[in-house]
């Protein structure tokens, strides 16, 4: 049985990995301008990392709301949706799939794994994201969070994560969606997380 510390590291990891990797797709598919980005180093490599305070408020305020269904183990995925105008439907949505597990990252040996692997995904991500089309200038995203309809009613509810962008599992409409590749996978006997572009007509 996993402890609320080892829930906690748990947590921790996930939501800092799906952060670098919503910062890179964002600085790759540049849906915001280059200026904005600072290099970093995370898991021994760099990584560019927003400065831009009204994208970071919105990312701090989103990752929050994850953390959230994370730690009640209802965060299923968490989707990049990247569209012109809404009305006109979506361009593409980058899928980063969570799966629940029992497992201690404190150990050594998990984490060194753990950490490989995501140094590897973040290596090969730019690749994988050059094989695609070119987004219109006009390009912009938003964050979708897919749980339960429960912890969608109860977390809708809480005041701290008013505006967060829940989704519910149930009723996900995939029938337009042309193509599916994938990209860079964090994968281990301990911690899954699988990361996806889709794009659509």
């Amino acid at each position: 049985m996993t402890s609320t510390k080892e829930a906690d590291v748990e947590t921790d990891t996930i939501l800092e990995l799906l952060e670098i990797f919503i910062h890179s797709i964002l600085f790759a598919r540049e849906l915001y301008p280059a200026a904005i980005f600072r290099p970093r180093r995370a898991y021994n490599i760099p990584v560019q990392v927003s400065i831009f305070k009204p994208l970071n408020d919105y990312l701090e305020k989103t990752l929050r709301a994850a953390r959230e269904l994370k730690r009640q183990r209802k965060l299923h995925k968490v989707e990049l949706l990247v569209y012109k105008e809404e009305s006109a439907g979506h361009l593409e949505s980058y899928v980063m799939e969570l799966e629940d597990r029992e497992f201690r990252l404190e150990s050594d040996e998990h984490m060194i794994q753990l950490e490989e692997q995501i140094r590897r995904s973040l290596l090969n991500l730019d690749r994988q994201l050059k094989a695609l089309r070119k987004l219109p200038s006009a390009a912009t995203f938003k964050i979708l969070l897919h749980t339960t309809e429960a912890a969608f009613v109860r977390l809708g509810n809480d005041p701290r994560l008013q505006g967060a962008p829940f989704v519910q599992e149930a009723g996900q409409d995939a029938g337009h969606r042309t193509n599916t590749q994938l990209l860079p996978v964090s994968h281990t006997a301990t911690v899954g997380v699988q990361l996806y572009v889709e794009e659509y007509l």
